[in-house]
């Protein structure tokens, strides 16, 4: 069973429509950090303006990896 779950790891158990239980190695991930820039106002804002497309692929390829 060890070889299965080993020790001190984590993991995500969902129960599936049909009743059985989905068990998954929960992985960290490298998550993009932006940091935010100060104005003259005393403001915080980021460096560069998101758009709605980009946003979308990068959750469309987040949930496609899994």
């Amino acid at each position: 069973m060890a070889e299965f779950f080993p020790p001190r790891t984590t993991f995500d158990a969902s129960r599936q429509p049909d009743g059985s239980v989905r068990v998954v190695e929960l992985v960290e991930k490298d998550v993009p950090v932006v940091k935010p820039i100060r104005t003259r106002e005393g403001f915080l804002m980021l460096p560069v303006k998101a758009n709605r497309q980009s946003i979308r692929a990068a959750l469309r390829a987040d949930r496609d990896a899994r």
